[in-house]
């Protein structure tokens, strides 16, 4: 019978999709290359961390020794932070504020 005259719409169902599937690609690619750069920058992060932690356990260790090798440094800190002193001592204290 007779052919029908379609005008050629600009915005037809198939450029729409096309233009939505185009659209969702490149969303999907810019999505995908920001999470590889932020998971890229944790795991720099990460091991800065990782490397302060270390230096710290060093730190730590090193702490630990010292003070189990020198008893003097240890009586002196539970002296003057912690105001021990020895069962039979006897500790005076200079109340008149003068230094």
């Amino acid at each position: 019978m007779g052919k029908r005259n379609r005008k050629t719409n600009p915005f037809s169902i198939n450029s729409l999709l096309r233009f939505a599937c185009v659209f969702l690609c490149v969303l999907f690619a810019v999505y995908f290359v920001k999470t590889k750069l932020d998971v890229a920058q944790m795991q720099q992060q990460l091991v800065a961390m990782e490397e302060q932690v270390e230096l710290q356990r060093l730190k730590n260790k090193d702490a630990k020794l010292s003070l189990r090798e020198d008893s003097s440094t240890l009586e002196r800190t539970a002296r003057e932070k912690l105001d021990y002193a020895h069962p039979d001592e006897r500790v005076f204290v200079d109340i008149s504020g003068a230094n």
